[in-house]
């Protein structure tokens, strides 16, 4: 009894430590890289660790096809969202086309049927404070021509001034020596765009004009460059210029700061 207790003190824990560690030493025989007490120990946790090790790539496997399977319900419903939004607009846009076409045909401006775009990737933005322009990569065995308009998903870019290989250099709608028949979507006034480094502003349009702020600005179809009716901008000031002339800013819809992917379209005949 005075033994036992006398294993609650101290020197008795020692005591005990020092034997379990004699008696762990006795089973450090080598069995050539590894120990006894090591194979023991192995063969005694084994099957936890197995479980373990199980159970943590189940639950990665898992976590991994859950992810995916979220990521893909989410851009899943994007695409049904944007594509009721689409088939609602083409719904809308049929009968507008056909009378579109129908004005065009008594107008007698040039239009595209039928034609496929080219998809080309912006490289870089370069030129002086006064000129702006960007270089267009493209794939082999697309038609690309000088001449030919360009465009983003919001409106107009420019015009493809060079073309080497699959290259191809644009003139921005900003570059102050770029310009574009436009007319006003509203009332249907025209006039030509000149570019001023950031914005365009009108020309030869009159002061009783019926052209306001907020007003957009299409291309007129009249340049041998740009078919009609393609977004411009919109007016942003409308003064009077002082010369019989109106005075009208017209800030760009097309990302002329942050191009990535745009559209070329086949040259005007």
């Amino acid at each position: 009894m005075r033994t036992f207790l006398s294993l609650k003190k101290p020197e008795g824990l020692a005591i005990a430590f020092i034997i379990f560690y004699s008696i762990a030493l006795g089973f450090q025989v080598r069995e050539g890289n590894r120990t006894l007490f090591g194979k023991l120990t192995l063969a005694a946790l084994f099957p936890l660790l197995k479980v373990s090790e199980m159970s943590i790539k189940v639950f990665k496997e898992g976590f991994e096809a859950y992810l995916w399977q979220r990521d893909n319900a989410l851009k899943s419903e994007v695409l049904l969202k944007e594509n009721l939004v689409l088939k609602g607009e083409i719904n809308l846009l049929k009968p507008l086309k056909e009378e579109n076409i129908k004005l065009k045909s008594l107008l007698n401006v040039p239009f595209l049927e039928e034609k496929k775009f080219n998809v080309a990737r912006s490289l870089i933005s370069y030129g002086t404070p006064f000129t702006r322009s960007v270089l267009l990569s493209f794939d082999e065995g697309c038609l690309v021509e000088e001449k030919s308009a360009v465009l983003d998903q919001f409106g107009v870019v420019g015009r493809i001034e060079e073309v080497s290989g699959t290259k191809a250099r644009v003139l921005l709608l900003v570059d102050p020596s770029s310009s574009i028949g436009v007319t006003d979507l509203r009332s249907g006034v025209s006039g030509v765009a000149l570019g001023n480094g950031k914005n365009l502003f009108a020309k030869y349009i009159t002061n009783e004009a019926d052209v306001i702020e907020g007003d957009i600005f299409v291309t007129s179809g009249q340049d041998d460059v740009f078919p009609y009716g393609m977004p411009v901008g919109r007016a942003v000031s409308v003064s009077d210029g002082g010369d019989y002339m109106k005075k009208i800013i017209i800030a760009p819809f097309a990302a002329m700061e942050s191009l990535s992917y745009v559209l070329i379209l086949p040259k005007v005949e």
